[in-house]
């Protein structure tokens, strides 16, 4: 068995250190292995690293579990970093969100793509350029694991720029895949899925050898999607499917099921998000700068009374298995999942480098992406976006205002007309964390 250094940048996350700690410790594979947690929050990595030695107690494991504010430390001769930031923190974040609102455009996430998803690539883009450049210096043939968002352009950042081998983890489409099996009552599902991060597309979903979109007809989807939104959240036969409603709509009509939730794919098209209103009438939910923050508090004491619980189980592994991901890179066992990766074809329809969302085999070979071709109804949908990211990236990376208007103003939810002065509001509300504008 390997002993490997697998780096958590971002140790101090109160919602990823102990899952994806968790992950890593629950695998036999990679006991005896070091668990560095990275954090420049000296205060929250002390709480996650005691949570996580309790994790290793409870499981019996001979690794050991580190903790250091210093990033070259961190990295020295690591194996495996695994990444969990955002620049800017919630601070950021609630002016991202506010200042798209004064434009009429509604977030129900904001850390992905329109105005907000934007802003937040601009300050991270360079955040993670840096990181992987260090990874170059101080551990040349490490994997990063990316699990922060904007997912799809901060990877490829890494991808385009250095020679670091890096790829992202999301749990969307693993737990779309499990709504559409739960709504089935399926023993076995097989699918295809096709997309970018938070713009996934099943173009195949079979349950128990049965097609799902003949399925949903079969048992009157058509009369639950004409149903209010009170009404289709509480249906009986459809209740379960209730936060992929607006994208089975449209993915009826163009040939494929929605592999994401709505409040991420509705994120990347015209008209939801436009006022309060269209927000309430297609059934979404926001999620408040200020109920993350509420749940931030509320983290650090459930962390310290787990901490302090005499009873504690070790968690169970999630879909953001990490552990499985390393395993399989270092010579345990092959593991098959959902994964961001550069495209070398997969998806012959996006542009060749591009981050595209696939599901990939990992073995000690690699990360081995499966060809995963879409119809022209989703690549029209989808392509564009994919072209933005890139635009971003550029943007970000030389400080260009015009290259960032040239983004933003081709964003569907953003009006021309309002893209300047939404873009300058936008840099001005975040400029501490960009230093190149």
């Amino acid at each position: 068995m390997p002993k490997l250094k697998i780096t958590l940048v971002g140790g101090g996350s109160l919602n990823w250190t102990p899952r994806v700690v968790s992950s890593i410790l629950a695998r036999e594979y990679l006991d005896g292995s070091e668990v560095c947690l990275f954090d420049l929050n000296s205060e929250m990595l002390a709480l996650t690293h005691k949570l996580s030695t309790r994790f290793k107690e409870l499981a019996g494991s001979s690794s050991v579990v580190t903790q250091t504010t210093d990033r070259a430390t961190a990295f020295e001769g690591a194996d495996v970093v695994v990444v969990t930031i955002t620049t800017g923190g919630l601070r950021a974040m609630r002016s991202d969100i506010e200042t798209a609102e004064r434009y009429g455009i509604y977030h129900t996430v904001g850390d992905t793509c329109g105005p907000a998803g934007i802003s937040r690539s601009l300050r991270n883009v360079p955040v993670f350029l840096e990181l992987g450049q260090a990874m170059e210096e101080h551990c040349p043939d490490a994997w990063m694991l990316n699990c922060s968002n904007p997912l799809s352009p901060l990877t490829r950042v890494v991808d385009r720029e250095t020679s670091i081998k890096a790829i992202g983890i999301c749990h969307g489409v693993p737990g779309a895949a499990r709504q559409f099996r739960t709504f089935a009552e399926a023993d076995q599902i097989a699918y295809v899925n096709a997309g970018i991060d938070h713009l996934a597309w099943f173009t195949s979903f079979k349950a128990d050898g049965r097609d799902m979109t003949e399925l949903l007809r079969d048992r009157g989807v058509e009369r639950w999607l004409d149903l209010s939104p009170d009404e289709a959240q509480e249906d009986e036969t459809f209740g379960s499917l209730y936060s992929l409603r607006n994208g089975i709509r449209l993915g009826l009509q163009i040939g494929a099921l929605p592999a994401i939730g709505d409040r991420h794919l509705c994120e990347f098209l015209p008209m939801f998000l436009s006022s309060e209103d269209n927000v309430a009438r297609f059934g979404l939910t926001r999620t408040s700068v200020s109920e993350r923050e509420e749940r931030a508090a509320e983290g650090r004491d459930r962390i310290q009374k787990t901490i302090d619980d005499p009873d504690l189980v070790l968690p169970e592994t999630t879909s953001d298995d990490i552990g499985a991901w390393t395993c399989a890179l270092f010579g345990g066992e092959p593991t098959e999942d959902n994964v961001s990766a550069p495209n070398l074809g997969q998806i012959p329809q996006l542009p060749e480098g591009c981050v595209v969302e696939t599901r990939g085999l990992f073995d000690a070979a690699g990360c081995h992406p499966i060809t995963s071709p879409m119809p022209e109804a989703i690549e029209a949908i989808v392509r564009p976006h994919a072209i933005r990211d890139e635009m971003v990236i550029d943007a970000a990376l030389d400080g260009d205002f015009d290259k960032a208007l040239a983004a933003i103003s081709s964003d569907p939810l953003v009006g021309s007309e309002d893209a300047k002065p939404l873009l300058t509001d936008l840099i001005a509300g975040t400029k501490e964390w960009l230093p190149r504008f």
